[in-house]
C-alpha cells in the first residue's frame, strides 16, 4: 500500500469560464482528495444552494448539462451570468473543501489520531 504525500493546498474543485461563439459556459470538477468528501457528505445542501443560485442569476434550466457540488456544465450564458455563476461557486466550494483539507490535516498533527484509518471511523 502506498501512502499518498501529504499535500500542503487543498485539491480544491477546478472552476472554469469559457467563451463558445457569443455565448459562455461554465464548468466546474471536484479533484480526487481526501477533503473532496465534504463535497460529498454535503451534496443535498450543495445541490440546493447551486440551483437557487442559477434561479437567482436567471438560468433558464434548459442551458443546465449537469449542476452539483461535485461537477456541472452550464452552457449558452450571457458574460454577466457566467461571471456571477463562477464567483457564487468560488464562495460556496472553494471555502468548503479548503476547510475540510484544514481540518483533516489538523487532525493529521495530533498524535493519539494518527493511527486512524478511514475504514476506522
Amino acid at each position: 500500500m502506498s501512502m499518498r504525500k501529504p499535500s500542503s493546498r487543498a485539491a480544491v474543485p477546478v472552476i472554469e469560464i469559457i467563451k463558445v461563439g457569443a455565448a459562455w459556459e461554465v464548468h466546474w470538477d471536484y479533484q480526487e482528495a481526501p477533503e473532496s468528501s465534504i463535497l460529498f457528505k454535503r451534496r443535498e445542501y450543495l445541490s440546493g444552494y447551486i440551483d437557487g443560485t442559477m434561479d437567482d442569476i436567471g438560468i433558464h434550466p434548459d442551458h443546465v448539462c449537469c449542476a452539483s457540488g461535485l461537477t456541472g456544465s452550464v452552457k449558452r450564458l450571457t458574460h454577466d451570468q457566467a461571471i456571477r455563476l463562477r464567483d457564487a461557486l468560488d464562495r460556496l466550494l472553494i471555502p468548503i473543501v479548503t476547510n475540510e483539507f484544514n481540518r483533516l490535516k489538523n487532525m493529521g498533527d495530533l498524535p493519539h489520531l494518527r493511527l486512524v484509518t478511514p475504514d476506522q471511523e
